[in-house]
């Protein structure tokens, strides 16, 4: 008995150590690699940029002169959206699936603008904070929130840079 348990502790270790070797040489080649996950939301969403048109229920007011229209783009890896909200820039991270759709926190600049476009902005980040979904009416993109099934509408602008 006292003879088999070093044995054993030797078995033991040196299964040990084949089973924490890397896969190399030909066997590596067989080990299949899962492709990235795309999701499909993208094909509809990513390679445009979305101008803000219409913001609960209400037109969205032509820019003051000078200043950018609000817009969103979502890049094509599935990972970050960027825009302009009429006076500073953003950018958040977001994951969608399906006709689920939701941002991360949003950074910023804090530049200061007039206050026609300060309060389009404040309305046009707060609903990007809530969105919790999607959907495409015609060529527009609409945002859904919790308290609102058009929550806003965003018409194709251009391809995204």
């Amino acid at each position: 008995m006292k003879s088999l348990v070093p044995l054993l502790l030797v078995l033991t270790l040196a299964g040990a150590g084949c089973a924490s070797r890397p896969v190399t040489g030909a066997s590596a080649a067989n080990v299949a690699t899962p492709a990235p996950k795309v999701a499909p939301v993208l094909k509809t969403l990513a390679g445009t940029r979305w101008q803000l048109i219409e913001l609960n229920a209400s037109p969205v007011e032509p820019a003051v002169a000078g200043w950018p229209v609000q817009t969103i783009a979502f890049d094509a890896d599935g990972a970050r959206a960027n825009g302009h909200a009429g006076v500073n820039r953003f950018g958040a991270r977001f994951d969608a699936e399906g006709g689920t759709l939701r941002f991360g926190p949003l950074a910023m600049t804090r530049r200061a603008g007039p206050s026609a476009q300060m309060e389009i902005e404040r309305r046009y980040t707060v609903l990007l904070s809530s969105v919790t979904g999607w959907r495409q009416e015609g060529a527009n993109l609409i945002l859904v929130t919790p308290s609102s099934f058009r929550a806003a509408v965003l018409a194709p602008l251009a391809k995204a840079d």
